[in-house]
């Protein structure tokens, strides 16, 4: 009786696990459509990361490529107390960054930091970092209107 209440138990935790993997996983099928791109899933959060194709910078005179220097929109969600919480940051253009920021405040998204990560590279590039709670459909609407205020 004790085993088969040890192996009931178990069966249960799995199908639990199953269930929760599977509604992250649909969560994050709703932003693979929200910004056209594919969202990995891990340890229940969505992460989505967008490489700035459209930008050929140079860093200290030498031409490198955007995933050197990290030109991408990053930003994981993740479900917590029956909210998602959504933190990010997003690789700007220096004439990005206040239609940016005034995009991501409008949707209530809270402004953490604004500063770069390089010196010498061309274009200026800021980085914008951002932070919310809330309903994750409503954040990523918010996240997908500042991104379309760049030239992606």
């Amino acid at each position: 009786m004790k085993r088969l209440l040890m192996v009931s138990t178990l069966v249960f935790a799995l199908f639990l696990a199953g269930a929760v993997q599977a509604q992250g996983n649909a969560n994050c099928k709703k932003l693979e459509k929200t910004f056209n791109t594919n969202v990995e899933t891990e340890n229940g959060v969505c992460k989505v990361e967008i490489v700035r194709e459209n930008i050929n910078p140079t860093h200290m005179g030498k031409k490198l490529s955007p995933e050197t220097m990290e030109l991408v929109f990053h930003f994981g969600f993740e479900k917590v107390d029956g909210q998602v919480a959504v933190m990010g940051e997003l690789a700007l253009m220096q004439e990005e960054v206040n239609p940016v920021l005034d995009e991501l405040r409008k949707g209530k998204l809270e402004v953490t930091a604004v500063h770069n990560h390089m010196m010498h590279e061309e274009p200026r590039i800021m980085y914008v970092h951002f932070q919310g709670i809330g309903d994750m459909e409503q954040q990523a609407k918010t996240i997908k209107a500042a991104i379309d205020k760049t030239s992606k």
